[in-house]
């Protein structure tokens, strides 16, 4: 209980002495730095399966596990993004998403676009974009696949529940592995602030 107490006791007086303090102008002149965000990440869709079993109420025997895809007791397992390109018309989807994307080495940061160190075959003078502070978007380093695999669709409708639903299988595609990217997206702002 006393070593509890000693090392409170030290930590509170380390952390004490710390103190935010007000800086004057002149001395934030004399502070350098710079802008800018490190960022990796994982993002993992539908590693066991879809939001519905087979034992599920209401569920007609079209969501399931991977594992009852693998034994044929239910038809998809991962996730569905859908759009209808058109009002009245069919829709496009990327069915069966699932597996995982990591990536490391994204950078953003706000850069200034200078026609004497920035070559882009002389355009940047030519639409007056020399001078104007853009959002530099800077690609990972590395992109890992871990079994990414979905299919593109077409279908009758959004959902595969819903009535009178048909699909057809355009492409399957299944990643694994890793790619190595070079370069940066720009983003120009438009318009007045």
């Amino acid at each position: 209980m006393n070593f509890k107490f000693s090392f409170f006791f030290m930590f509170f007086i380390a952390s004490s002495s710390f103190a935010l303090e007000e800086m004057t102008d002149a001395g934030l002149a004399d502070i350098t730095g710079q802008n800018g965000v490190y960022v990796s990440g994982e993002l993992i869709i539908n590693e066991n399966g879809g939001p519905l079993g087979l034992g599920d109420a209401g569920n007609s025997g079209v969501w399931g596990t991977c594992d009852e895809v693998a034994g044929a007791t239910a038809d998809r397992c991962g996730a569905r993004l859908a759009v209808q390109p058109s009002e009245n018309g069919g829709w496009i989807a990327m069915d069966d998403m699932q597996g995982g994307i990591a990536f490391e080495g994204m950078t953003i940061r706000s850069r200034v676009i200078d026609s004497a160190s920035d070559d882009f075959g002389g355009d940047e003078s030519e639409v007056g974009i020399d001078g104007m502070t853009v959002l530099e978007i800077g690609l990972p380093e590395k992109l890992t696949f871990d079994n990414f695999q979905y299919s593109i669709v077409t279908s009758s409708e959004g959902r595969p529940t819903d009535a009178g639903y048909q699909q057809q299988v355009r492409a399957g595609i299944d990643f694994n592995g890793s790619i190595n990217l070079r370069g940066n997206l720009l983003v120009f702002p438009t318009g007045n602030p």
